[in-house]
């Protein structure tokens, strides 16, 4: 499948290009922009064959796009996964990160684990990708950097909060998960995911954490991101219980970039705010 990019990518310039990959179980995305330049960023998908397996089905995207494996400033493969822990760097340890997940996440063989510093949090993520997937992205690309999709979202909203006195509740919607991440001022006070089959349980574990969190239905405010119909359904309920809430757009502001439903959160707010 052939992906389209601006006739300005070319082999001569691509160096001048920050650009992400955006794995899911369906296929990826291929971003990227000119740091500075307006009108520079693009946002392109690939869908996944579904008659052969991933990594066969990845390799022959990489075989159809040679753009993919240009040099580039930076290489961002974004990888989304509910199965995460965030961890102090107070008592992390990189010897033991299989060992710190794993206390978390049931073991899958199959998966290998990559810890991504957050310095602004002072703790690392540690998060799984597929080994095969791993091993040929590190190949086929230049220098990559293999991050989760909830790490420029969390250094983004630490920022935010900081500003802002009320607690600041962020949701944020995918296929068959969601993330709830708290801040107070710049103090993380909670993050989890949750799998979900229906907008009601997306309610239920929201007011839990509310409740958690003795969350002040007057003062502080719920965000949501993602999926817009499932988040709009949850977000009519919680509005009974929550005044100040929200369903944020994705917009690349920075470089003029009109809007795109299709365009991830995650992908969005590392192009406009880096990690």
């Amino acid at each position: 499948m052939a992906i389209r990019v601006p006739d300005t990518l070319t082999t001569d310039n691509s160096e001048k290009y920050e650009v992400s990959i955006r794995l899911s179980s369906g296929g990826l995305s291929f971003s990227g922009y000119i740091k500075g330049e307006r009108g520079s960023f693009f946002y392109e998908t690939a869908s996944f064959d579904g008659d052969v397996n991933m990594i066969q089905s990845l390799k022959n995207i990489f075989f159809d796009n040679i753009c993919l494996s240009y040099i580039y400033k930076s290489v961002y493969v974004v990888c989304p996964s509910g199965k995460y822990t965030l961890t102090p760097d107070s008592v992390y340890v990189e010897k033991n990160k299989d060992l710190l997940f794993k206390f978390c996440h049931k073991e899958d063989k199959s998966k290998k684990i990559i810890a991504q510093p957050l310095n602004d949090l002072s703790s690392t993520l540690i998060f799984e990708v597929d080994t095969e997937v791993y091993e040929f992205l590190a190949r086929s690309l230049v220098s990559p950097q293999f991050v989760h999709s909830l790490s420029p979202m969390l250094l983004a909203w630490q920022k935010e909060s900081l500003a802002i006195f009320s607690k600041q509740m962020y949701v944020a919607v995918y296929d068959n998960y969601f993330d709830v991440v708290c801040f107070m001022r710049d103090e993380l006070l909670f993050v989890n995911s949750f799998d979900y089959e229906t907008g009601n349980d997306i309610i239920y574990y929201v007011m839990y954490v509310c409740k958690r969190l003795d969350i002040n239905q007057f003062d502080d405010c719920l965000h949501f991101y993602g999926n817009k119909t499932v988040c709009q359904e949850a977000m009519s309920m919680v509005r009974s219980y929550i005044g100040r809430l929200d369903y944020v757009e994705p917009a690349v502001v920075s470089y003029k970039a009109p809007l795109n439903a299709n365009c991830f959160m995650d992908i969005v707010t590392l192009t406009e705010c880096g990690l």
